[in-house]
Parts: C-alpha cells; structure tokens; sequence
C-alpha cells in the first residue's frame, strides 16, 4: 500500500452501514490490509464524519433507516468536498434497478452482501489507483488550462460532416460567443471574424478538409466595444482508417498584446521619436520602393530635403522644449502640404505623419535628424513641378509658429534632385538633394535649388512663368481671337472658335501650350476662364446686335473649371450678365473631364442643361476613346481630333477610326466637328461621310475680334451662326 498512501499515510476508508457486526468486521479486514478505517452507523452521522475526515473512499450500504444510501450518495456528491471521492455502494438486493439507481445517484461501483473481504481489499486497491490517475490528469487538466489562460490560448475542432465547431472555454470566452455556447456551425464562427478575413479563414479550414494538409493563418475579431483582437490560429486534419479527413483539430491564440509590442518595437526601428514620421532608415526602404515602382512605370520622382534656417539659435536661446515643439507642428504642416495618394497615422504617443499605402505612387514625409525633413514626390509630371511643392512648403511653414509663449518665424532652405536625371538609388538621390540644400543655403538660404543646373533653370522659368501670370490678370494682358468654323454641306460660316492669347506689356505673345499647363495647376484657369466666357459672350452679343444674326457660343473647359463648386451658377451669371440666351450657348468638355468622376460629371451636365445650354465633347478620341460612354452623358455634338483629320485622306486607319465615329455619333443624333482641317481633300472626304462642321487653316487661322468681324460681314448668311469660345488651345 505504500504507493497509495496519502501523505505518508495510509489511505482512509469510511464505512456506513447500521449494522454494528457488518462494521466491525470489514473493519478488522481492511487494517490488516494497510487501510485506514472510520465509521458511520447512519446517514446523518455518515455525512458529519465525512465532512470532517475527508476519505479517500466511501462504504456505503444502500438499505438503512432514515436516510438511505442512495440519499446520502446524492448529498456528499452535492458537497463542496464530494465531487471526486470514489463511493462504492454496499448492497444485498438483487435488482439491477437498485444498480441504476445507485449510479444516478453518483455511485462509483458497488459491492454484493455478504461482503468478500479479500476481493474488497483489491477492489478498494484498483479503486484508490485509479482515483490517482484521475487525480493526477485533473492536475494536468488544470494546469495546462491556466496555462492556456496565462497564454490566452484555446482550442478547438471542426468536423466537416456536420459542420460543427467544438470550441474550448478559454477559447469561446476570447472569441465572444455567449456563455454556454461551445459548440456552433462553421458559419457562425466565422461571423465573428473581421470581414476582410473571412473569407481567408473559411478558405484555410476547407483546405485542410480536402487536402489532410495542416494549415496557420492570423484573423481579427472586433469585441465588444471596439476592441480588437489579433488570433493565430493553427490547424491539422485527422484522417479516419479509410485515410479520408474526419475532423481538422487546432488551437487558437490570442497574439494581440505581441503584435502591439511588435509595432511598437517597429516604430521605435523606423519612425523618429520627436514628430513621428519615418526616419532615415525607413526613408531609405520607402524611396527604394518608390523608385522601383517609377522605374517600372517610365515616370520620373524628386526627393527633396529642406534645413530650417539658423534653426541652432532656436534652440540656444529659447530651449530645446521650444525647438522641439516646432519641430512637430513643421512635420504636421509638412503632411498636410503634400500632395498624392498619401495617408496619415498616427504612432502610439499621438504624433502624426504621412506615408503612402502604395510603393508606385508613394508620397512621403520624413525626418533626418536635427532640423532636416525630407519630401519624396512619387510621380511628377515635369521635374521642375517640385519647385513648385518646395515653394508651397515654404509658405506653409512660413506662417507663425507659437511656442514657449512666443511667436516665430522661420525660413527653410531646399534642394532638390531628381530621379533618374540626378541619380538611380535612394542613397544618390539623397546625396544629391542634400548638396543642392547646401548650395541653396550658400545663395543666401530661404530659397531652393535643383541639383541639376538646366532642371534650376526651368523652374526659374516657371516661377517667372506664374508670377508674370498673376500679373497679367491684373493687367488685362489677354485677348481672344477666333477660328470660323463652317457648315460642310453649304460651305457657310456656321460658327467659330475664341482661343485665348497672351500678350506681355513688351508686346511679346506667350504660346498657350506654356502658359494654359502653370494656369491649371495653380488654379488661375478659373478667373482666367470667366474673363474668356465674360469677353466672349459679350462679343458674341455685339456681334448679334450687328445683324450678323444669332450666335451659339460654346466654351472649352479645363478640370478645374469644371468641378470648382459654384461653377454652374457662374455660367448662369454671365449669360445674364452678357445679354446671351442659353440656348445659344455651348460648352465643351475633354474625354477625360467627363470620366474622372461619371456620377458627378452626369449631375453636372444635367443641371448646365436645365439652363438651357449645350455640351459637346472635345479632342474626341485623344482619349478614354470609348464610344460607350457617349450614350450614358447628356450631349449635343463632338469633335473629331486633328490628329485624325491630318492623314484622313491617306492613312486606311484614321479614315476608318474618323468613318466609325460620324457613323456612331449621327445614330446618337449628336452633330460632328472636325478640327485641323486644311486641304480640299480632307473637306472632300469628310463631306462624304456626312460630317457636319469643319474648322482649320484651309479657311482662315485664328484671328483678333476686329478682324473676325469683317470676315463674318464679308460671308453674312441668314441663318444661326456658332460660336465655338476656348478657354485653351
């Protein structure tokens, strides 16, 4: 008995029984045996002794006075005490129902009257051996289940059959499923699982039912709250005799507080610890992405690096706290600045910066260190566009800045490089950009400077560019002259087109193909383009006046124009303004104007028609070039590009592409225009086909008002004449 005693002690035995004779003698046996032994004559005294002796095992006979041994079987199993101890049921009856009872009252065995001592030593033996393995397994149990708590682990198993989810406590408890609710379908399940993952998870799960492969994915799950759990979840199949999948077993863990710990240990890796924003180390990442993405695309990016001037002297006379503090509010008005597919986050101390979700088209902010940010651009059209991002970023951080109870003002010094002109890797890059801040600060700071001398050069230019623009908005530096355009099939003059020109105070003319490009990108398109549709409606109207009969005008839009809020009231108003009837005007609107936003685009152009005007569409086939979209937007006319006209009468497949779309557009009842042309042959053909408007140098080359107007007195007809305006060439 030596391996089953209890403490140094032999095991106790705790007999109930009334009689008296039936005691004593299986008392006698069993301390012979090595047990140790105490009493109860009853169930009342039964359940006092075994309160306070705690036995290893129960005696205990079915048939006594009072309380009877199934009763008293129900109440130590009811006890705090009594979950676990073995009780073996002493009975004289030989019922088998008296047995069932017996097991429904918690009965672990039973034993027949009159009692065979030597068998019930070894029963007691096999008994109290197993009541310790039990013991020792629930030890197990126990410790592996707060060892799954401590680890916020779980488990689980799916059964494809039935589709059932069997899922642990500790793991029901982490996933959110209601109390008691342990066993769930497959659907359920993964309803509570994040959206975006769902459908990963249910993909991993049936992967290992068809294949007997094991499987490791990471879900979230949104509790209760707003909280968020991050799970790793790992799985193998179990396969039956027949070799197929019975069920997929796995566990599932709780790794949320590891990955906040992880990222917490990335931003301390990648992001600087003043303002947030990347560091050097992942600029260099970041850029290195960026420049694979402009090199596999054919496009050009610029890194610019900008040094806050004398920024020491911040720091020397008013503190580190003070320099510090603008620090973060330069990096905040630095993401705020940039343009592009760019997005915020936020690190977890709150400090905010700016870095883009996708490598080829990535803007990004970040700090080098002391007083140095860097700005990556990831698609410029023009490299000397940065000069025009270093200027905005200029007057951004030009503005006041308070701190330490005083306001200051700082200057930055910019340089610039460009990839691939000034370098084709980020450490060149920002090699370069770095030596043209140098050279900037060496011109006497707050200003920028390229890298490359004929980069520096346009961007002088295109500063000169817009600076002389404001100016000559201001000055009424701009004119309009007019294109005719004729009637094909009478060969009359059906209308015309008003480009708009520039004219410097020193006489000299500035091409449009200069200067319409900086007007749209700085917004001067839309006081430049009221001027235009102003003159024009005004002229059209003097025009009119004359007896030259009515005029339809018609404006060419650029983007800006067209989506800045308000614009639809603004026509209204100078046609008021100008004395012009609406139906006597049309507007002309690019491909890609009216594809950037369809819905927008389609609301719009409903309410230019409510006023009464027309649309039509110009550089037709320059393009999207999709034919389908004519049919989905409210329009009147469009145009056939120049550059279809020009080889019309030799090239098979402009002659195809210009026959294909008068053919479509006459089925949509929409007029056509054809723009360039400049031979009697091009005419020929396109009066074949039935087109319906021609434009081009064959009949006259944009002219002034004055001049235009003797040229439609010349050519008086009387009928509808109209007017094509241009805010653009």
């Amino acid at each position: 008995m030596k391996s089953l005693t209890v403490q140094g002690r032999p095991p106790l035995i705790l007999i109930v029984d009334d009689d008296s004779v039936v005691r004593f003698v299986t008392r006698q046996a069993l301390e012979r045996a090595g047990f140790a032994v105490v009493e109860a004559a009853g169930g009342d005294d039964a359940m006092r002794v075994f309160a306070e002796s705690g036995p290893a095992v129960v005696m205990l006979d079915i048939v006594m006075p009072g309380m009877d041994g199934f009763a008293v079987c129900a109440a130590m199993r009811n006890s705090p005490s009594g979950g676990h101890t073995p009780i073996m049921m002493m009975t004289g009856l030989d019922d088998s129902e008296s047995i069932d009872r017996a097991f429904e009252a918690g009965a672990t065995t039973f034993i027949t009257k009159p009692l065979n001592l030597v068998i019930l030593s070894h029963r007691l033996r096999y008994i109290l051996r197993t009541k310790q393995i039990e013991d020792e397994l629930r030890d197990s149990e126990a410790r592996l289940a707060r060892a799954q708590r401590m680890a916020r682990l779980g488990h689980w198993q799916w059964e494809p059959a039935s589709g059932l989810i069997r899922c642990s406590e500790d793991l029901a408890e982490m996933i959110g499923l209601g109390h008691g609710e342990q066993i769930v379908t497959l659907d359920r399940f993964v309803s509570l699982i994040d959206k975006p993952d769902r459908e990963r998870i249910a993909s991993a799960l049936a992967s290992s039912a068809e294949t007997g492969q094991g499987h490791r994915v990471e879900y979230a799950i949104a509790r209760a709250g707003g909280a968020k759990l991050i799970i790793s979840q790992e799985g193998d199949a179990v396969l039956d005799a027949a070799g197929a999948v019975e069920k997929v077993v796995g566990i599932a863990q709780d790794i949320t507080e590891r990955r906040v710990a992880e990222d917490r240990i990335r931003n301390l890796a990648h992001f600087d610890s003043v303002t947030g924003l990347p560091n050097r180390t992942y600029l260099v990442e970041i850029l290195g992405q960026t420049i694979v993405g402009a090199r596999r695309q054919g496009r050009e990016l610029a890194v610019l690096i900008l040094d806050i001037d004398h920024f020491k002297r911040i720091n020397d006379t008013l503190g580190h706290g003070v320099g510090d503090t603008i620090l973060k509010e330069a990096a905040r008005r630095l993401v705020q600045c940039i343009r592009g597919n760019d997005r915020a986050f936020r690190s977890d101390d709150g400090r905010v910066g700016a870095v883009g979700g996708d490598p080829d088209s990535l803007n990004t902010v970040s700090r080098l260190g002391g007083d140095e940010f860097v700005i990556v651009l990831g698609d410029v059209r023009r490299a000397e566009d940065s000069a025009g991002v270093a200027r905005r970023v200029a007057a951004a951080l030009g503005a006041p800045f308070s701190a330490g109870g005083s306001e200051i003002r700082i200057t930055i010094s910019t340089g610039i490089s460009v990839f691939p002109v000034d370098g084709d890797d980020a450490e060149s890059l920002l090699k370069n950009a770095d030596a043209a801040m140098f050279h900037a600060k060496e011109q006497g700071r707050d200003r920028s400077q390229f890298f490359t001398a004929s980069l520096n050069e346009r961007a002088v230019r295109r500063f000169s560019l817009e600076t002389n623009l404001r100016k000559a908005l201001a000055n009424d530096e701009f004119l309009v002259y007019y294109q005719p355009k004729i009637d094909i099939a009478s060969g009359g003059p059906c209308g015309m087109e008003a480009l708009v020109r520039w004219r410097r105070g020193d006489g000299q003319l500035v091409s449009p193909l200069d200067f319409i490009p900086v007007a749209e990108e700085t917004g001067l398109i839309v006081p430049i383009g009221d001027w235009v549709m102003q003159t024009a409606c005004a002229q059209t109207a003097a025009w009119t006046m004359q007896g030259l009969g009515p005029l339809r005008l018609s404006v060419n839009l650029s983007a800006v124009q067209f989506r800045r809020p308000g614009f639809v009231d603004r026509v209204g108003a100078i046609l008021d303004r100008a004395g012009l009837a609406p139906d006597l005007f049309e507007l002309e609107l690019t491909e890609g104007i009216l594809v950037e936003d369809t819905a927008a685009s389609i609301d719009i152009l409903r309410q230019l028609n409510a006023l009464g005007l027309s649309v039509s569409v110009d550089d037709f086939g320059t393009g999207y070039s999709s034919l389908s979209y004519l049919k989905r937007f409210p329009l009147d006319a469009l145009k056939i590009d120049r550059s279809f006209v020009r080889d019309i009468a030799t090239d098979p497949d402009d002659a195809a592409i210009v026959t294909a779309t008068i053919a479509l557009a006459h089925s949509l009842r929409l007029r056509v225009i054809a723009e360039g042309v400049e031979t009697e042959a091009q005419l020929a053909f396109l009066r074949s086909l039935g087109c319906d408007e021609a434009q081009g140098y064959l009949y006259s080359p944009p002219v002034p008002a004055t001049d235009f107007g003797a040229w439609l007195t010349e050519r008086r007809r009387p009928r509808p004449v109209a007017l094509t305006v241009m805010a653009r060439s």
